[in-house]
């Protein structure tokens, strides 16, 4: 009679045994191996073709194996033909056999197994099999078999040819020994037949669902079923027998009641299942549901307490259960499982497997942060590596501008507790972390650290974040008396000291109110003379440059001090910020051939190794000198390269962005020079989509929109907006029209909309701000807002004069703005030829920067005066910029990217640019396409104009590019981090 086994999606594996089964009776070599984890569903395949054996009347031979039969010579020998032999019943297979004890008789003697006694026992099963149609020998769980008959077995699988038998065994992955002589047979016969079950997919799981309960269950439910068991058809039969005997039918995938019942079954079943492999794969498991998830099978073997070997077969075996999604990384297919594990193992069992875990991931260096994050999970035990490992993982989190994460490394570091010699630190090491978020906790943690700390060392490395955070409570009086004290206790000879406590405060107070900093640096006496033989020196040099700049009294003082900073810029270990600051100074100084060749040093030595927020600062800092100095292109390159190094910041909406309006507004303003004026709308629109701060980088941000709305004929608009940064300006006292010229720009709009007494009188205000500050670019913007609120030969004096500032600076894009207003006012007052001169030399400099507008106005006035001038050439080697032809020239001597970027201090990207611009106006496709001697590289600047360029910019070395027009803004200030996080304050 056939046995019914219900055989769910494994037609094509019964398939595959049915052709086995005939190819045996057509006398060729039939064994079959189906492999596959405990619950697969390998028994029901092997009862299903018993039955379907004994309905076809062949003799069908079965045993099934068990492991405490595993010393018992011949156990599984026995099995298969003892109860056969010995039957009553010949429809039970081939009847009693009076040849049985012929058969049986090799093994007998169980204290040798001869190769004669094989043979024997061979030649008795083929004489067996030639009195059926077909013997099929099926043994289940052949891994638990024991060795004797393991190894007739292997006897027999190398002899089925033509013996009309069917050998057809089953093993459970990852069970077999790898000396095993069976499975390693029958793995490399090339005759043999390999199958492996697979799980069941959400429709067999609902079909087997729907035959245990009687109801079709819902998708939903059918999909949540599938993944709890993971397909396994062990697991699933056990929910649809207690779904069956419970009476809820699993209507839907979000019944409680249903979802309650599964996790049951799962914490009966699950671990019975996992007991029927080796006592590694429960281990395996439960390491896995502890680490919610892995990655490495190292630092799984740790966690576990295994080796590699054993957790790869353990993973192996959770894999093809259905129970795992295939990694690497390793996860189970649905929570519950996870949960039913952890609730098997215990808070015990887990905690050391968490520790474990923790301890492999920080042996291996560069996992820090998961050690970390692993050792939260468990219960706190005052173990003075897990403290180390907390404060690593915090300063790693600083490192990549992630304070919430830190803070939760460091709270959780006090609450081990950390020995009483580390207290001082961790508490040091939170509150640096909570200045921008929490300061009145950073506070009380600093006061709490500094208190534990005798040496002055350390509290002058954590007064200046203690400062910060009581100026952000609006207690900047209490932050000068603490630096005040502070300095008084540092010993005489540790001047190092007292240099970075008076560059960290300045810096400090800069940001809060620059009137306060100049009492603090009189009151401390301060020197401005020193030489700069010291890192410490040199920063502190460099905030007194910045400071000099910001208040804006003398632009030959602040490039002195800059210049003094600068020495030695390259010393190891020279903190970011004294570049930074000593680069704003000399740019506002109009300095700006030395700002460019040292930002563009500074960037190719150091920039990689910056955090987000530096990288954004610096990269703005020279889409800024590329805007002054007449290349817009390359300006937007370096904008947009500083937006994503924004972007990259962890915490994104807070500390991480502050200098993103600063790049916003360098592309805005190059957008608005090259004339693609949607574009700028649209970054302007991006960039205002979130509420405008208190930060310096927004007033520069401000300033650009409102020259946006200008170009819209939105004046009412922009004077708001140049508003709003006069009185931002004022309030933090940064009143440099160096730094955004403000009232210049006001002074033009309320001139248009009638009130031309407040028109003439912010250009005044700030024609006198201008020449206070002395830098030649300042002065000609204030000159040229007065030129345009005048008429006649009052116009005609101002802009001539703001021409002659300009003519020797590299600011040509300045220049040809004045010269194009210069113009307007020579052709107004009849004074035609002088008019056209000055036109066709603006129309020169606007169309070598390619500012399309400019160049426009220019043409259309010089139109006007009767001149009939050449459109500027779009194309040919006559339209390239001298970048473009000096980076064309050098890829066509041979040069590759990398080598022209290191040669001219600019970046791999910036070459790109220019040469793609360069093959667009040469009309080739490569650098195979240009010719050397057609591409000179750019004149040499007369030894006169030379020297005046030195006499302006002591750096300038050759001729400088052509300059954009614009406001000149602050790029930036930022307080000395000395845990490595140079970070701006928030004014």
């Amino acid at each position: 009679m056939e046995v019914i086994v219900m055989l769910v999606e494994r037609d094509a594996e019964f398939s595959a045994l049915e052709s086995a089964v005939a190819h045996a009776r057509s006398g060729g070599t039939s064994a079959v191996m189906v492999e596959g984890p405990a619950g697969i569903g390998k028994s029901a395949l092997l009862t299903t073709l018993a039955g379907h054996g004994h309905a076809h009347g062949w003799t069908v031979l079965q045993a099934r194996c068990c492991p405490w039969e595993g010393n018992v010579a011949f156990g599984a020998v026995r099995q298969l033909f003892e109860l056969a032999l010995g039957a009553p019943e010949a429809g039970a297979g081939a009847g009693s056999d009076p040849d049985a004890e012929e058969i049986l008789g090799p093994c007998a003697d169980t204290s040798t197994v001869p190769v004669a006694a094989f043979h024997d026992l061979y030649r008795s099963v083929r004489r067996l099999a030639k009195r059926t149609p077909l013997l099929l020998l099926l043994v289940d769980d052949a891994h638990h078999a024991d060795l004797p008959s393991r190894q007739w077995l292997t006897y027999l699988a190398c002899r089925l040819h033509g013996s009309g038998v069917c050998l057809v065994i089953s093993v459970r992955t990852g069970e077999s020994a790898p000396d095993d002589p069976l499975t390693a047979e029958l793995a490399a016969h090339p005759e043999c037949l390999s199958l492996g079950p697979l799980p069941l997919s959400p429709s067999g799981v609902a079909l087997w669902l729907k035959e245990a309960t009687g109801d079709e269950p819902t998708a939903e439910a059918a999909a949540l079923c599938h993944q709890a068991t993971g397909g396994n058809p062990a697991l699933v039969r056990a929910l649809g027998d207690d779904l069956a005997r419970s009476g809820l039918p699993p209507l839907g995938a979000g019944r409680p009641d249903t979802a309650a019942l599964i996790g049951r079954t799962l914490l009966e079943r699950l671990p019975r299942l996992l007991g029927r492999h080796s006592p590694a794969v429960g281990t395996a498991a439960t390491a896995l549901a502890v680490l919610d998830s892995g990655s490495s099978t190292t630092l799984l073997a740790r966690a576990a307490g295994l080796d590699s070997m054993a957790v790869a077969q353990s993973v192996t075996v959770l894999e093809r259960a259905g129970l795992l999604i295939t990694g690497p990384p390793w996860r189970f297919s649905h929570p519950l499982l996870t949960e039913t594990l952890l609730a098997q193992a215990g808070n015990r069992s887990a905690d050391a497997i968490r520790v474990r875990a923790a301890q492999a991931a920080l042996d291996c260096g560069d996992n820090v942060a998961l050690g970390a994050d692993l050792l939260l999970a468990t219960t706190p035990c005052g173990e003075a590596w897990r403290v180390d490992a907390f404060r690593e993982a915090a300063r790693q989190a600083l490192d990549r501008l992630d304070p919430a994460t830190a803070r939760t490394y460091l709270h959780r570091a006090l609450d081990e507790p950390p020995a009483e010699t580390q207290q001082a630190a961790v508490l040091g090491q939170l509150g640096i972390a909570e200045v921008h978020s929490d300061p009145a906790g950073a506070i009380r943690h600093l006061r709490a650290a500094m208190d534990r700390q005798p040496g002055v060392a350390e509290r002058v490395r954590l007064a200046p974040h203690l400062a910060e955070a009581l100026v952000r409570t609006g207690r900047a009086d209490d932050a000068v008396t603490l630096l005040d004290a502070l300095a008084a206790d540092i010993p005489a000879a540790d001047r190092e000291s007292l240099y970075q406590l008076w560059a960290q405060g300045l810096n400090l107070l800069l940001e809060e109110a620059p009137r306060l900093a100049d009492a603090w640096i009189g009151h401390g006496s301060i020197s401005h003379d020193l030489p700069g033989h010291t890192p410490a020196q040199r920063l502190l040099l460099a905030a007194l440059a910045l400071k000099t700049t910001l208040t804006g009294r003398s632009a030959a003082a602040a490039a002195t001090l800059a210049q003094r900073a600068l020495g030695r810029v390259h010393a190891p270990g020279e903190p970011a910020l004294t570049s930074a600051f000593a680069i704003v100074a000399l740019l506002h100084a109009d300095r700006l051939t030395e700002a460019t060749h040292r930002c563009d040093a500074w960037m190719g030595m150091a920039l990689d190794r910056q955090p987000p927020p530096l990288r954004t600062l610096f990269l703005s800092l020279r889409a800024l000198l590329a805007r002054r100095t007449g290349q817009p292109g390359t300006a937007i390159v370096h904008a947009r390269d500083a937006m994503e190094n924004a972007h990259g910041a962890v915490e994104p909406h807070a500390h991480g962005r502050r200098y993103e309006p600063f790049a916003q507004s360098q592309l805005v303003r190059a957008l608005l020079d090259l004339g693609e004026h949607d574009k700028a709308v649209a970054v302007c629109l991006r960039s205002f989509d979130r509420p405008v701060e208190q930060h310096w980088s927004w007033t520069t941000l401000l300033a650009a929109r409102a020259r946006l709305r200008l170009v819209q004929g939105q004046d009412k608009a922009a004077l708001d907006d140049l508003e709003e940064c006069g009185s931002r300006q004022l309030a933090a006292g940064y009143d440099n029209p160096a730094l955004v010229p403000w009232r210049s720009e006001a002074a033009l709009v309320r001139h248009r909309l009638g009130d031309l007494d407040g028109a003439d009188r912010l250009a005044r205000e700030e024609l006198e701000l201008a020449r206070r500050w002395g830098s030649p670019c300042t002065v000609a913007t204030s000159l040229r807002a007065m030129g345009l609120l005048r008429s006649g030969s009052a116009a005609v004096d101002a802009l001539r004069e703001a021409a002659e500032l300009l003519e020797p600076t590299p600011a040509t894009l300045d220049l040809a703005t004045v010269l194009t207003d210069l113009g307007e006012r020579l052709h107004e007052s009849g004074r035609v030829d002088e008019a056209r001169d000055s036109l066709r030399r603006a129309l020169d400099l606007a169309a070598a920067a390619e500012a399309r507008p400019l160049a426009a106005r220019a043409h259309r006035t010089l139109r006007a005066t009767g001149a009939r001038p050449r459109r500027p050439r779009q194309s040919g080697v006559p339209a390239l910029t001298d970048r473009e032809r000096h980076v064309a020239s050098l890829a066509a001597a041979g040069m590759t990217n990398d080598m022209i970027a290191t040669e001219l201090f600019i970046t791999r990207r910036t070459v790109e640019f220019h040469l793609t611009r360069a093959y667009r106006k040469l009309g080739v496709t490569s650098r195979t396409e240009l010719t050397a001697g057609d591409l000179p590289l750019p004149t040499q600047r007369t030894p006169r104009e030379a020297q005046t360029d030195r006499a302006v910019d002591p750096m300038a070395s050759r001729a400088p590019h052509a300059a954009g027009h614009g406001d000149r803004h602050l790029p930036g200030h930022v307080s000395n981090r000395p845990d490595g996080d140079w970070s701006e304050n928030r004014r």
